[in-house]
């Protein structure tokens, strides 16, 4: 019972999260004109780097792990360390679990879920220990989604310029300034043989005189874990917002797949796992229907 009661309470958290997204949303709000605003939440992991989620945190933040077991129990029997983390490893790892190709894992954040230190725990054992940001804490208990991982990617340098708003049909997501983002608080779904509406509005630190940015976006339509070239869907360059039209495949495999968006005041790269010199890359959750 008292795990369902913490499993509940990081749901709620996410619930939360979600129920703050929605009301911003037209006709969840009085005022139609407002624009949803969904925040990231934590990381996005593979099975393979859940399991390595849990290995780095025993070896780093074993006493975090303690202490979300003691929670999950309220136990007052004495139980030695090692017999605490092999339960949490087999009720968030169990064999049924990952022989279904899912893992459950802990991501982290502040309070309000904007992670303005875009600090993530590590994923694998041979990952050095890193410090943990003081306001951070467990936010919610995830379940894995994507069954591949993708390339990393994030500017050298956000301080001038950045994305500040990516508007897919009805969805809006508005971020301040990060190397990286990854909006896991929602999933895109875009509808098969159709087009949809895409509008990038780059952030500039002196938006009377705004940089002359590249802007470009992938999205793995093969669900391979790959941005091929024939998969860069858009590629424009303005010192002004970006708008165009998305055209969906008739066909494309079921399930989730990854949308990465790059603006680049440094030129940017036709290879999406190029790093990028001046502004920010944002990737996104799609599903296709």
């Amino acid at each position: 019972m008292h795990i369902i009661k913490f499993l509940l309470a990081l749901l709620l958290l996410v619930a939360a999260l979600n129920e703050r997204a929605e009301a911003s949303v037209p006709g969840h709000s009085n005022d139609t004109h407002q624009q949803a605003k969904f925040s990231e939440l934590g990381d996005l992991l593979t099975v393979e780097q859940a399991q390595g989620r849990f290995a780095w945190l025993s070896k780093c933040y074993d006493g975090l792990l303690v202490e979300l077991w003691e929670r999950m129990y309220e136990s007052t029997d004495v139980v030695k360390k090692e017999e605490k983390l092999r339960q949490l490893k087999a009720l968030w790892l169990s064999d049924t679990a990952l022989a279904a190709g899912k893992a459950q894992y802990v991501t982290f954040a502040n309070t309000d879920f904007t992670n303005p230190y875009q600090w993530y725990a590590g994923t694998s054992a041979n990952e050095a220990c890193t410090i943990m940001p003081p306001e951070y804490e467990p936010i919610a208990l995830k379940t894995t989604v994507l069954p591949r991982s993708y390339c990393e990617n994030r500017s050298y340098d956000h301080e001038w310029e950045w994305i500040s708003e990516v508007t897919v049909d009805d969805f809006t997501h508005q971020s301040e300034k990060h190397a990286h983002s990854i909006v896991s608080g929602k999933v895109l779904v875009l509808r098969a043989n159709q087009a949809s509406k895409v509008t990038i509005k780059p952030g500039n630190k002196e938006p009377e005189f705004p940089s002359y940015v590249a802007a470009r976006v992938w999205l793995d339509w093969n669900h391979n874990g790959q941005f091929e070239s024939s998969e860069m869907v858009y590629r424009s360059a303005s010192s002004g917002v970006f708008r165009f039209l998305l055209d969906v495949p008739a066909t494309v495999p079921e399930g989730l797949t990854l949308m990465r968006v790059a603006t680049d005041a440094g030129g940017g790269s036709d290879n999406a796992c190029t790093r990028i010199h001046y502004g920010e890359v944002e990737d996104y959750l799609v599903t296709v229907r």
